[in-house]
């Protein structure tokens, strides 16, 4: 994902986060158990602040994740965590995406977490205005980044399901129904991927942005399944982004 995208994505989910944190405070999240609007906040504008500091320093190991200032109420946390965005869409217009860093445990340039900061920004957008409204709509290219970015590593740390349910050696065919996308995932250890149509035991087909929503265990309305439902059964169960 280029950078003017990236800023864009974050800038504009990002409002839409703190406009329902401004409207609905106290809203429970269905999508973040126990969670409300002003908690997912509050966890973005964190997420912000230690994105920012890692694109501003480049660190080789991760820095420490920082806590809300003990100052800021709750009727300030939306203005609060509109600063700490700002800082952030500032880190990624500064910053150097070819500079390598810290990424959850790999070296990558420092685009990752350009990529990374739309996506979260993105899906906690949705978490939030779903609980008080209309849902934000997330752009294809991020729900096309976020599948890439779950299958390509984030997965790996996620499997741990009994093998009844997931059986190693089964498959899934993501499907995108709205451009160009086709993803096959083997269950394996460590998972692996391929690119291209193929038959999975379980088909997953949709927008790019419902089929992340799906793997992120936020909704299954907008997606069609196909095959073996014990697979999104044990998806469902075990996966949590």
């Amino acid at each position: 994902m280029d950078r003017a995208t990236a800023a864009g994505v974050i800038e504009e989910a990002g409002l839409a986060l703190t406009d329902a944190g401004r409207a609905a405070p106290d809203a429970p999240v269905p999508s973040c158990p126990g969670w409300t609007v002003s908690t997912v906040v509050k966890h973005v504008g964190l997420v912000h602040t230690w994105a920012a500091d890692m694109l501003r320093t480049y660190p080789t190991e991760p820095l420490a994740f920082p806590k809300a200032p003990p100052e800021v109420t709750p009727d300030e946390l939306p203005d609060w965590a509109d600063t700490q965005r700002d800082g952030l869409v500032r880190a990624v217009r500064d910053s150097d995406g070819d500079r390598e860093m810290w990424a959850f445990g790999r070296v990558r340039p420092a685009s990752f977490w350009w990529r990374r900061q739309a996506i979260e920004t993105s899906i906690h957008s949705w978490d939030a205005t779903n609980a008080v409204s209309t849902p934000f709509e997330i752009p294809a290219s991020v729900g096309v980044a976020g599948i890439e970015e779950l299958l390509d590593g984030l997965l790996a740390r996620k499997f741990a399901g009994e093998p009844p349910l997931w059986g190693t050696g089964r498959t899934i065919h993501f499907h995108r129904t709205d451009g160009d996308g086709e993803w096959l995932l083997r269950i394996d250890d460590p998972p692996e991927v391929t690119l291209g149509h193929a038959k999975g035991d379980l088909a997953v087909r949709g927008p790019a942005a419902e089929l992340l929503l799906w793997a992120t265990n936020r909704r299954s309305s907008g997606v069609e399944l196909f095959g073996d439902e014990r697979l999104a059964a044990g998806w469902a169960a075990n996966v949590r982004i």
